[in-house]
């Protein structure tokens, strides 16, 4: 029977049932393809910023998260924090400590993990909803490539975490047909856990129920609100038990209804609440009470509140940070990821997003699911207060229609016109949106006068690279007239007064610097050097304290910078006024240093001399000893172990080496970090041999 059938076919019939019969399968390896590389690209980025902010610490909302989890952990014990919160963060924290280890960088790598894993959900949310692979490689893209979701998943909050439910939710929902039968439930028990995570969620509650009844049926839509609320429920009841009063899940909307819009401000309601204790019932209806009050007591400050949030709610970010901190160093790769990857994909996500809303074919999601998200969450923001990261959740609802809307530029064809009066309703949106965005500030004119000072203080340092002062100060000037604020455009003025040999002018224009930006290390650094010429050790210790206030590599900075007014000396205290004679070490602490895998030390030389170290090989017990190489202008004069506690070492001066007045100290040494031989020490620094002193003596 095979055979007389084989005979019935052609060649090009069999080849094309082959396709045929292949094709579900070819097409499915590549969607599984395309996700895993999205996927893989939005890992690479997350651990690039993940390792970026090592060294960042935790704010006041993430401390109190964690200490929370380790209250858990040790007492076994649910502690609410001071203004009542969802509970399964707190526990999420607790499980990874358990899981991962309590290292810091471990929990942020677990949310890392998470948020490129976003990815798989948005992509087939979007592939659900349009059908189009291609659509749903630039819906996974703007979320692989978006810096905003990399940098949220840095932080100990909730967002990374609700996010993932939240998509998760939106891509099972989509799904849901008459004859599903699982994943309403899914759905349902992963919106269970997401209002415990955020109570903002309860309100796709019904949002998901209503989708289902029009899109599955009722059977469905009682499934999904029952799975819900079998979640929810035990906490509820359990918050019953505790407080004698219905508290759904926590008291976070009472309380910042009151909080967010009373004259008298937060820490003033805060008081007021505080004053109850642990009465959380009391709290939530005294705070509902209160708000709803000023809020129509006031109406006048309440207009004004919601118009200023408004502006905040599109603004950008990471411009607006960088703006209001200019303090604070960030690596010029991390500035250009910022405003690009940041706040332009914030823009186009935005934008298109609004403008898909209006123009996508997928009108029933969008009047369900999509636009009403949007609304609710941006409104509720508005009556409350914004924080960058309270935008977030509209991210799932908005990618997939900018990308839709993006695929479909590239293909654009002239509208017909029926289709006109969407685009006219797209076209005002964005054009409010915009209107919005600049009225908060003027980002096109800053961005311009920003892009010019940045050019003239790249002129400077070119002219300082050739040992042009004349040009360097022209420059320096240029951009301080674009910026009087700019304290580094005054830092070159100084460094120039410096090479001209005046330091009392550097230090006035310094002192400038510090009135304009009080917390700029660059400038304090400077001062300090000044002051460490002068002999005001005080001040000049004041000032070099601030190598700790950036995550710059300042004993770099300070050893090219100081040069001109920090001849080496020939016995140098490290630990102890330093800056400008090493670098590769850590941060001084009780007047040492410990060295990374690789230091160096200047110091005046003279012929004949010997080099004297001052080392300590202090590890824990378990750790090896230190083995180190010491290096003179490149040649080696000695290896060794280094034994524990303090003791000295001589090493003689290479032939030639003080021929110009200095000699270049290398030491290389193996490290260790702490943490790896006790899990309880906060320590994770690669640590080498402590230096307290470094000098060239005499030969005996």
């Amino acid at each position: 029977m095979d055979s007389s059938i084989s005979l019935l076919l052609t060649p090009n019939d069999a080849m094309s049932l082959i396709r045929r019969f292949n094709q579900p399968d070819r097409a499915g390896i590549a969607h599984i393809m395309a996700v895993i590389g999205i996927m893989a690209l939005a890992l690479m980025l997350r651990l690039m910023v993940w390792r970026w902010h090592e060294m960042y610490p935790l704010g006041g909302d993430e401390q109190e998260y964690l200490n929370q989890a380790l209250t858990l952990l040790r007492t076994r014990q649910y502690v609410e924090l001071r203004l009542m919160r969802p509970p399964l963060y707190a526990i999420f924290l607790a499980a990874c400590i358990v899981a991962f280890d309590l290292l810091i960088q471990n929990l942020r790598l677990v949310q890392a993990i998470i948020s490129a894993l976003t990815v798989a959900p948005l992509y087939l949310l979007t592939l659900r909803l349009f059908g189009d692979r291609r659509v749903a490689m630039i819906a996974g893209l703007l979320a692989a490539l978006n810096y905003t979701l990399a940098f949220t998943a840095t932080e100990l909050l909730t967002e990374t975490l609700f996010l993932f439910g939240l998509t998760i939710i939106f891509a099972l929902l989509s799904h849901c047909t008459t004859s599903s039968r699982w994943p309403p439930l899914i759905a349902g028990v992963c919106l269970g856990a997401l209002a415990l995570l955020r109570s903002v969620a309860l309100p796709l509650l019904a949002l998901g129920a209503l989708w289902l009844m029009v899109n599955a049926g009722k059977r469905a839509a009682a499934a999904f609100v029952l799975a819900a609320i079998l979640v929810i429920a035990p906490w509820t009841l359990r918050n019953y038990l505790t407080y004698d009063a219905l508290i759904l899940i926590d008291t976070t909307g009472a309380e910042n209804l009151w909080l967010d819009n009373d004259p008298a401000g937060r820490e003033a309601v805060k008081r007021q609440l505080y004053a109850l204790g642990d009465d959380m019932a009391a709290r939530q209806r005294l705070a509902a009470e209160r708000g709803v009050a000023v809020i129509l007591a006031n109406p006048d400050h309440v207009i004004a509140k919601v118009w200023r949030e408004a502006r905040r709610f599109t603004a950008l970010q990471f411009f607006d940070d960088m703006r209001s901190r200019p303090a604070i160093w960030v690596p010029p790769l991390q500035v250009w990821l910022r405003l690009i990857l940041g706040d332009g994909l914030w823009l186009g996500i935005l934008l298109g997003g609004a403008a898909g809303l209006w123009l996508a074919p997928t009108r029933r999601w969008t009047l369900v699911i999509a636009a009403p998200w949007t609304l609710y969450i941006a409104l509720s923001s508005l009556i409350f207060h914004v924080e960058p990261r309270y935008r977030l959740p509209i991210y799932p609802a908005l990618i997939p229609y900018a990308a839709w809307l993006i695929a479909r530029l590239s293909a654009w064809r002239m509208p017909t016109q029926r289709r006109m009066p969407a685009i006219m309703a797209a076209g005002a949106t964005c054009a409010a949106l915009v209107a919005i965005t600049l009225m908060h500030r003027p980002y096109v004119s800053e961005a311009w006068r920003l892009a010019q000072k940045h050019f003239y203080l790249w002129q400077a340092s070119r002219a300082f690279d050739r040992g042009d002062m004349d040009t360097a100060r022209t420059a320096a000037g240029a951009a301080l007239h674009l910026d009087e604020r700019s304290a580094l455009a005054r830092v070159v003025l100084a460094r120039a007064d410096l090479a001209n040999g005046d330091a009392d002018a550097a230090l006035d224009t310094l002192n400038a610097a510090l009135t304009a930006i009080p917390d700029h290390p660059y400038a304090h650094l400077l001062r300090g050097a000044v002051h460490r010429l002068h002999g005001s050790e005080r001040a000049a210790r004041r000032d070099l304290e601030y190598e700790t206030a950036s995550l710059e590599d300042l004993q770099r900075w300070a050893w090219d910078v100081f040069r001109p007014i920090a001849p080496p000396q020939d016995d140098l205290d490290i630990g102890h006024l330093d800056l400008g004679y090493v670098r590769g070490f850590h941060f001084a602490e009780h007047g040492f240093r410990w060295t990374t895998d690789h230091a160096e030390i200047l110091l005046a030389a003279r012929s004949g001399g010997m080099l004297e170290l001052r080392l300590n090989g202090d590890r824990l017990p378990g750790a090896s000893l230190p083995e180190i190489i010491v290096r003179i202008d490149g040649t080696e004069v000695g290896r060794m172990a280094v034994p524990q506690g303090w003791h000295t070492v001589r090493l003689p001066l290479p032939p030639g080496a003080a021929d110009d007045g200095q000699a270049l100290v290398s030491i290389q040494s193996t490290t260790y970090r702490p943490r790896s031989i006790d899990r309880a020490s906060p320590d994770n620094r690669p640590l080498g041999v402590a230096i307290d002193r470094a000098r060239i003596v005499d030969a005996p």
